[in-house]
């Protein structure tokens, strides 16, 4: 009787190492470049591992242009401060933000008034939630007119339409099964055009669970600048749509 071998977690290509996540969902290798030099080899279940060796290394020009670029952007921005003067993102632009006095039960004690972020005074370690609840109130209602608009015209309209943290990994997620698609709140930060680009990205995922050819065509047919698009996404951080 031969045992089966262990699915590796990760794979060494020259001076590159890439960390290996199997699924039983997926039909093509793919590769991902995060631009805080994160390497991940995305294959499905019971690929032979000279097939993944093969492809990677195939790539390999690829990845080695992709942390160039990322390297000349230079590291990522630091975690923002609630503080007076700090700016923060909202739809590709950034505002100051300014600490108030604001009375109990006044309103939001986060929001964007008269060009600029106010935040409740005193808020110290809820600064951060109080700003995460008011992005995820705008991205979900965003997001949900942007399926609303794009679901006509890429032809699938989901059940279910989330916006929740999705993690350090992806900007948006769908569940064909149950055909619902999820966002992550910190795509409202980013420009509207990049919005529009994951909304397709998932909407497309519910005629075409993969990434090959024919998913790549669909979403063409919608947004023929895809690819620069996606290229800008990518160098904004590490997540993907998937």
């Amino acid at each position: 009787m031969r045992l089966r071998a262990a699915p590796i977690d990760s794979l060494t290509m020259d001076d590159l190492t890439f960390a290996v996540r199997w699924s039983k969902r997926r039909r093509t290798i793919g590769l991902t470049v995060g631009r805080d030099g994160t390497l991940r080899v995305l294959a499905p279940a019971r690929v032979p591992a000279r097939k993944l060796e093969s492809v990677v290394r195939a790539k390999l020009p690829w990845v080695r242009r992709k942390l160039a670029e990322f390297e000349a952007l230079g590291p990522p921005p630091a975690p923002k401060r609630f503080v007076d003067g700090e700016r923060l993102p909202y739809l590709g632009r950034s505002y100051a933000l300014a600490l108030v006095d604001r009375p109990s039960g006044s309103g939001a004690p986060f929001a964007l008034r008269r060009g600029r972020f106010e935040l409740s005074r005193g808020l110290d370690g809820e600064a951060r939630a109080a700003a995460v609840a008011w992005y995820t109130a705008r991205a979900q209602a965003l997001i949900e007119a942007d399926v609303q608009r794009y679901a006509p015209v890429v032809g699938a309209s989901p059940d279910a339409v989330v916006v929740r943290d999705l993690g350090k990994r992806r900007w948006g997620v769908c569940e064909a099964r149950t055909r619902s698609v999820s966002f992550h709140w910190e795509l409202v930060l980013l420009s509207p055009d990049l919005i529009d680009y994951v909304v397709v990205h998932e909407l497309a995922h519910l005629h075409e669970p993969n990434h090959g050819p024919r998913f790549w065509r669909r979403v063409e047919e919608v947004m023929p600048d895809w690819r620069a698009r996606r290229a800008r996404l990518a160098a904004c951080g590490p997540r993907q749509v998937v």
